[in-house]
């Protein structure tokens, strides 16, 4: 999926892949190595329109030349907010292949992207999130790669985010990772407000549900990436900050074996999905629908406390019997969100394929 900003807080995000390095018994496998990424960079509204994207580029081993395959990602994303208005960053990692551009900002040289993730922050505050991402199945990748990231404050106010992160990885010889990335559906949808994101609901109870047909057939590996559901800043530019005991967000994800059915019906004229009673989406769901995961976040508001706050998870689900795909079967991700108030909810989780 590509990745591009939207106006009123709707970024979303990319895809990646993992293989299988064959090796002969008696051959021993290359040392892995370590690229760390670390960048940081301040940006304030008013002076500066739309959020402004970086790009910093790396060469290992031989450039896009060469081809490695990622064994881990760990380390800290953080977005420090410098006044109490809600801000959001992205930060992707992507490689190319065979020649290696200087700065390729507008991503206009058919990269492909390994991995992504969302951060968002509606408080005066520092938001900081740990990655640890092992792959049992390496992912793909070439010596060129390109950490590329941004973002700050939606409306108003300024704020810093920050990267640092290690990329573990080894040279292979060519052809020998065959695994493929799919997006499941991911993007960002907003409740109890009437406007931002892809769609938005005001109705309590309504959802969303974003069908992806499947054009290949193979094996679903895992699921894995990231997933932000933020409270809004509480000003006028948002709706209402969550009251009450609790909110909280649903995010699940199924296999529809044979295709979309009437989900792909319910999409827009802008290709989203049209808000449905939650209970409607499920009566949707035909009997032999796989669900293949199901992450459900809660924010328990404490007395005297408030539902200004975000909820994030990092999705790492490896399936130990992969899961058979046939093409033309559909992946489907619902959000829903349970109590009041206006919620930003958004999903970056990519699935990776074997043949």
């Amino acid at each position: 999926m590509k990745a591009y900003w939207r106006v009123v807080c709707c970024a979303f995000f990319i895809f990646a892949g993992f293989g299988i390095s064959t090796l002969h018994a008696q051959v021993k496998a290359p040392e892995p190595s370590v690229l760390h990424m670390q960048q940081t960079r301040t940006t304030s509204q008013g002076s500066q329109k739309g959020f402004p994207t970086y790009l910093a580029m790396y060469h290992v081993l031989d450039g896009a030349q060469s081809t490695a395959e990622m064994l881990a990602l760990t380390g800290t994303l953080s977005l420090k907010n410098y006044d109490p208005t809600f801000s959001e960053v992205l930060v992707q990692i992507y490689y190319w292949q065979g020649t290696c551009p200087t700065h390729d900002i507008n991503l206009t040289q058919s990269p492909s992207g390994i991995w992504t993730s969302i951060l968002k922050n509606p408080s005066l505050s520092e938001n900081t999130i740990d990655v640890n991402l092992n792959f049992p199945n390496p992912v793909p990748m070439t010596g060129c790669v390109g950490l590329y990231f941004g973002g700050g404050p939606v409306i108003q106010g300024k704020a810093t985010m920050s990267v640092n992160l290690d990329l573990t990885y080894r040279q292979i010889k060519a052809n020998s990772n065959s695994n493929a990335v799919i997006d499941p559906g991911g993007g960002e949808y907003c409740f109890g407000q009437d406007a931002g994101c892809q769609n938005a609901t005001v109705i309590d109870g309504e959802a969303f549900a974003v069908p992806t047909p499947l054009t290949t057939s193979g094996h679903l590996l895992e699921l894995y990436g990231n997933i932000s559901d933020s409270a809004f800043d509480g000003t006028s530019n948002f709706g209402p900050i969550p009251t009450g005991k609790s909110w909280g967000a649903g995010n699940d994800f199924y296999l529809l074996p044979g295709g979309c059915g009437i989900f792909e019906e319910n999409l827009n004229s802008q290709g989203v999905p049209n808000p449905a009673p939650l209970s409607t989406l499920h009566g949707w769901l035909p009997p032999d629908a796989l669900h293949l995961a199901s992450v459900p976040l809660v924010d328990r508001i404490a007395p005297g406390e408030t539902g200004k706050v975000q909820l994030q998870s990092q999705v790492e689900n490896i399936f130990s019997v992969p899961v058979k795909v046939n093409a033309g079967d559909c992946l489907l991700t619902i959000f829903a969100r349970t109590g009041n108030g206006a919620t930003d909810n958004e999903t970056q989780v990519l699935g990776l394929m074997a043949p």
